[in-house]
């Protein structure tokens, strides 16, 4: 695809393709080719999306918005959990138009550095009731903080949790993005 007028992304291509951990799966992920180095918008989209994992070393950025999961890597953006080549392309459309816009808007935007990294399985786990009590809807609590690492749940759906003696827990995994 191709935008007529002169923008930070100005190309790009969508490849599919189906995750490797499970082959023959109805879900698919794209990896979106751009003609932009995507690290200088990085620390932008670190300072708007709420939630992100950001390491500028690498530099890479991942986040989860709605039902998918994206990522930034040098020139290729990266969304999971898709249904169809079609669903892939609107998507892609939609995430270039908004590091384009992004991008623009830089000038109004604090540039957030902040290195954040995805926290380990057992460090939520450790903060989770343990009692594999399945009331949030998956059998063990170990089954729930993967979940949790993966974005696929909210802490709020822990209901243990929302009790009034496990607050400080919960204030500490939502402090680790969670």
């Amino acid at each position: 695809m191709e935008n007529k007028e002169k923008t930070f992304i100005n190309r790009w291509e969508v490849e599919m393709f189906s995750p490797p951990c499970d082959p023959g799966s109805p879900i698919w992920a794209a990896r979106v080719k751009t003609d932009a180095h995507l690290a200088p918008v990085m620390p932008y989209v670190n300072a708007k999306m709420k939630n992100a994992f950001y390491d500028p070393k690498v530099p890479t950025i991942v986040w989860r918005e709605g039902e998918h999961k994206y990522a930034l890597r040098e020139n290729i953006i990266s969304i999971n959990n898709l249904r169809d080549r079609d669903q892939a392309l609107r998507v892609a459309e939609r995430t270039v138009k908004k590091l384009n816009e992004i991008w623009e808007r830089r000038e109004e935007i604090k540039p957030d550095y902040t290195t954040r990294v995805p926290p380990k399985l057992l460090d939520i786990l450790k903060l989770l009731p343990r009692t594999n009590c399945g009331k949030c809807g998956v059998p063990s609590c170990m089954a729930f903080a993967a979940q949790l690492v993966e974005g696929e749940r909210c802490v709020e759906e822990c209901p243990s949790l929302l009790e009034k003696d496990k607050q400080e827990k919960l204030a500490r995994l939502k402090s680790m993005g969670l």
